[in-house]
């Protein structure tokens, strides 16, 4: 049953206006007049969120359109949609960004941007719920944008320090490149189907078969399926650079030169799974593109193995966790790219908790140890800081599955759906994803608890670990709440006989893609893959022992002497494979380079020398030389050449 509900525009309208008033009159208020509008306003939006999935829950799709505008005959409006899907994703974004809000009211205590900072948190929810509730791809690009926009004013909050400066702006350009892979997959469709919105291009997917050849438009010649898996392949550009995924991940290790809270909101837990929630939302399109969803299963393989393999070797607390949020959403895009959306959607939600948690964690260790992010100046933490210690315990427990958590249920719903499920053209495909997916989920148990062994086992290694001090309450709160969460959220991925919860509840979201339409998905078998529950959990244990063994146990000098052993492989792997710098010779360079060429022969050459000074230099000397003459201050000759020029006029006029 689909019912109109206005009051949906007031989930991103009140964050919104939070920014909007703390962005332009902020700076006039106390603290706490700061703290009720920023919390208030996101707290509103929780509300309604969960107002709209208490609807939802009792049948009803939730709907507010209002037209935008039209070109040819392409009409687009301004429509929000609550179904299924989007009130999971609601609920996760306001509910995750109301819990760091108030963490940063201690976090934050002190900072003369306090409010702006909060004007930007506020922005930050009100674009992503947008882009949640759009009921079509333009609107959600504007979320899209949105949330980027807002990413570049929170990585360089701190603006006067050139790292974090250069940090914003490397996120904000690489994301570009992603987003102009959206807009031509946005306008591939609308030329394709003549319609952005999802209904209608639902409709319209399961109007014609995939096979049915195009004669006009920009894909004649093409069937309906070649047409899709360029748009697909598109999409997945653009999904690459906001949920930084090979080539376009390299922004995220560099954000966390932004407050720790930005790092736990934007880089953990909602902007950078915008793109998961993209190829779940059209999911029926991709169902018609076995190749395109084929290179969203291998780039999201890729990408978690891959940044598994480079936080061996971090020894800053964030960016360890900022290379594991790389390779947990590429769990998620490999689990969009087999077909298991729902364990995607799974994996978001459980994810949005522990890695929150795991990022406010080493946020209140920083701020115990005043500023110091180095694990190797850490170390007897567990004593020193019990309840922090007790949390982020818990989330890396979560994440690396060695107790079912949450993280395991979610992490090895995807490892054997990659198996259960498939792709019909690429029978080889599942089983080089669950190798690319077991390796990482190995990998992820050693960094992780090679990150807890350095910070809070053994004895301090440093006056400032000996020294360290608990967190304010309001941060230590928000800690043991995500933990919570953290814990209970297992609940929604239990591998009941039939189907884990969450999977029943999104079944109906995710029913065209595997059931109605001729896709070229396999269904999921019945039953529950115990097999592969079981290996999950020996790999968990497994990456665990080798930690514990070579950072707490009897092994502990084993690392250095690799490392002294190997240089060569050691320094490849702690300088994260020298992407960055091969990005910076293959591109960054040659551009830098070539723009300076470009500005000295154009702007600095034709427009400023030739155009501008140019123009002005032979006006001076035409002035000076040919009408300075005739200005000379003789009144006598300007009487004589008026007086000339008057006959010469009367002359030709009456002639």
């Amino acid at each position: 049953m689909i019912a109109l509900a206005p009051y949906l525009l007031w989930i991103p309208l009140l964050p919104l206006l939070g920014a909007l008033v703390l962005g332009t009159a902020g700076r006039r208020f106390g603290r706490s007049d700061v703290n009720v509008v920023a919390c208030g306003t996101v707290a509103g939006a929780l509300v309604l969120s969960l107002v709209a999935f208490v609807s939802v829950w009792h049948g009803r799709t939730l709907v507010w359109v209002l037209p935008w505008f039209s070109a040819g005959r392409i009409q687009v409006t301004a429509g929000l949609t609550a179904d299924r899907l989007t009130v999971v994703l609601l609920l996760v974004v306001t509910g995750i960004s109301l819990l760091i809000h108030v963490y940063s009211t201690g976090y934050m205590a002190g900072d003369p941007g306090y409010a702006r900072f909060f004007s930007f948190l506020n922005l930050f929810v009100g674009a992503m719920a947008i882009l949640v509730l759009a009921d079509n791809l333009v609107l959600l690009f504007i979320g899209w944008e949105g949330v980027g926009l807002c990413s570049y004013l929170l990585i360089g909050f701190w603006y006067d320090d050139d790292a974090k400066a250069t940090a914003g702006r490397k996120a904000f350009i690489v994301n570009r490149v992603g987003d102009f892979g959206f807009g031509l997959a946005v306008f591939g469709l609308l030329a394709l189907y003549g319609s952005a919105n999802f209904g209608a291009l639902l409709r319209a997917a399961t109007a014609s078969p995939p096979s049915a050849l195009l004669t006009h438009g920009i894909f004649a010649g093409l069937t309906i399926q070649g047409a899709l898996t360029i748009i697909g392949l598109f999409f997945l550009l653009g999904v690459t650079g906001k949920s930084a995924q090979i080539p376009l991940y390299v922004w995220l290790p560099d954000a966390m030169a932004g407050p720790t809270p930005v790092s736990a909101l934007i880089h953990a837990a909602t902007m950078v799974t915008a793109g998961v929630y993209l190829i779940c939302r059209i999911s029926f399109l991709f169902a018609l593109a076995p190749a395109a969803m084929l290179a969203v299963s291998l780039v999201g393989g890729i990408t978690a193995l891959f940044a598994a393999l480079i936080a061996f070797a971090q020894n800053d607390i964030k960016k360890v966790l900022a290379y594991s949020t790389i390779s947990q959403l590429g769990y998620m895009v490999m689990a969009t790219g087999v077909g298991a959306f729902w364990a995607a959607i799974l994996h978001l939600v459980t994810h949005a908790c522990f890695k929150a948690l795991l990022f406010l964690g080493s946020g209140s260790v920083i701020h115990g140890l005043h500023g110091e992010q180095d694990m190797r100046k850490m170390g007897g933490l567990r004593k020193r800081l019990p309840q922090t210690a007790f949390a982020f315990g818990v989330a890396t427990v979560a994440i690396t599955g060695v107790l079912p958590l949450s993280g395991f249920f979610s992490k090895d719903a995807i490892l054997g759906l990659t198996l259960e499920t498939g792709n019909r053209l690429y029978p080889w495909a599942p089983w080089t994803l669950y190798l690319l997916g077991s390796l990482a989920a190995l990998g992820t148990a050693f960094y992780m608890w090679r990150l807890w062994a350095m910070t809070f086992e053994g004895a301090p290694r440093t006056e400032a670990a000996g020294a360290a001090h608990e967190a304010p309450p309001s941060m230590a709160w928000v800690d043991h709440a995500l933990a919570f969460l953290s814990i209970v959220t297992l609940g929604l991925g239990l591998p009941l006989a039939g189907g884990a919860p969450l999977e029943r509840w999104l079944a109906p979201v995710f029913s065209p893609a595997v059931h109605l339409l001729p896709g070229l998905i396999l269904p999921r078998g019945e039953g529950v893959p115990w097999a592969t529950y079981g290996v999950a959990l020996a790999l968990a244990w497994g990456g665990l022992a080798v930690a514990w063994a070579l950072y707490v146990g009897a092994g502990r000098a084993l690392p250095a002497r690799f490392a002294g052993a190997f240089p060569g492989l050691y320094r490849l792997v702690a300088n994260k494979f020298y992407i960055d710098e091969l990005y910076a010779s293959l591109i960054g360079r040659p551009l830098w380079g070539g723009s300076r060429l470009f500005w000295r022969l154009l702007d600095a050459g034709l427009v400023d020398t030739v155009l501008v000074r140019g123009t002005a230099a032979t006006a001076q000397a035409f002035s000076r030389r040919v009408l300075k003459p005739f200005q000379d201050g003789d009144a006598q000759r300007y009487a004589a050449v008026m007086a000339l020029s008057a006959f010469a006029l009367l002359f030709w006029v009456l002639r």
